[in-house]
């Protein structure tokens, strides 16, 4: 192999995926180096140990690999169902002291990647230790660890090429972070927030009203998003004290959101009034598994009708709207339960939510778009 042609060399490459095989072929000679770097050090992969840490900060640290890295995945579990930890779960903090220093030190040079574009978080409960061993960490711990890589990111991000990040498996503080607030000038076109879902927290917490701001990651309003979305994969999302009036993003096109409640009236600080107050450039808007707050039983509901007849009128941008099947549903907050669906409403308001709902697509679809 060592005396190919070019050409045979480069094709073999091209169909070389596993990393393991890649760098095999680039110790084989120089020809076979110059050609797999750029593919096997493209995307750094930072499993949640120190040795790990350790190895890509050495990476980073080198100039003729950094050069080539675009896109850092951080502890990607494939198959891998999210749980957070019990309350009595114990561990090693010197080791955990030291995991955060390594993600720390590592996290905190991606200024040195002049060609890094993409960025993503993945938040998982338990690392290995240098033993090994798969170590389940305390509710501590595992949020201070996302507070010390939120941090060092937004503080790369202010030298940086990174265009898009998406963090998983956050729990959203109750505040939004000074790091996160201070950035006027965010970098990002494209951001992704997967929150931890309300059952998740309250398991945890034994508290129903601890989850913070759906705005408490998002970053100042500024002309450079265009793209966002929040999603609670596990389960449905809502915030009593969520604060959405600040922010404004005049090139946003596209906007997704999966299992969020909305509030029972509209206001500034809500995900309704958020969604209108990007009207003039909305070009695209999905809703997987929403739902409307009913505080009780004996409340009137906030209609999904009425929101869509609102966003028929006034979304005058809007080239595509996706809704499921059960896009616009409705909740209650139980006391022992967290959020429940609520019982089924008349078959008359279950026929005025889907036909206004149809109507807002047969909309869209008479002017210039696709409608899913």
């Amino acid at each position: 192999m060592r005396d190919l042609p070019i050409e045979v060399i480069s094709a073999v490459v091209q169909n070389v995926s596993a990393t393991e095989d890649l760098l095999h072929l680039r110790s084989l000679n120089w020809t076979y180096k110059e050609l797999v770097t750029p593919r096997v050090f493209s995307t750094l992969h930072i499993k949640n140990s120190i040795q790990s840490a350790q190895n890509c900060h050495q990476i980073i640290g080198a100039a003729n690999l950094a050069t080539h890295v675009r896109e850092v995945i951080y502890d990607s579990r494939d198959n891998e169902c999210f749980q957070l930890p019990p309350n009595n779960v114990g561990n090693d903090a010197l080791e955990v002291s030291e995991l955060e220093e390594a993600l720390t030190e590592a996290f905190c040079e991606i200024t040195a990647l002049p060609r890094i574009d993409r960025v993503v978080l993945n938040f998982w409960p338990s690392f290995l230790s240098q033993s090994g061993r798969e170590v389940h960490e305390t509710p501590f711990w595992f949020t201070n660890r996302q507070l010390t890589l939120l941090h060092a990111i937004h503080h790369g991000m202010k030298s940086s090429r990174m265009t898009t990040l998406s963090v998983n498996n956050v729990i959203m503080p109750a505040t939004c972070y000074d790091f996160i607030s201070s950035l006027t000038d965010s970098p990002l076109s494209h951001l992704s927030i997967s929150v931890v879902s309300n059952a998740e927290i309250s398991a945890w917490s034994g508290s129903k009203n601890v989850n913070g701001s759906l705005g408490a990651l998002l970053p100042p309003s500024n002309l450079t998003l265009k793209s966002l979305v929040v999603r609670s994969p596990h389960g449905p999302y809502h915030s009593l004290t969520t604060r959405l009036s600040s922010f404004h993003y005049p090139s946003l096109e596209s906007l997704v959101l999966e299992n969020i409640v909305f509030d029972q009236m509209p206001s500034a600080d809500g995900v309704e009034e958020f969604v209108l107050r990007h009207k003039d450039t909305l070009h695209r808007l999905e809703l997987q598994s929403c739902a409307c707050h009913i505080p009780g039983s004996s409340t009137d509901a906030r209609r999904w009708s009425t929101i869509w007849q609102r966003w028929t009128a006034k979304l005058t941008s809007l080239r595509e709207i996706v809704v499921n099947s059960d896009g616009h549903s409705y909740v209650l907050l139980d006391a022992d339960r967290g959020y429940v669906p609520h019982g089924p409403i008349s078959a008359a308001a279950f026929e005025d939510d889907s036909s206004s709902l149809q109507m807002f697509k047969d909309t869209i679809a008479a002017g210039r778009v696709v409608v899913m």
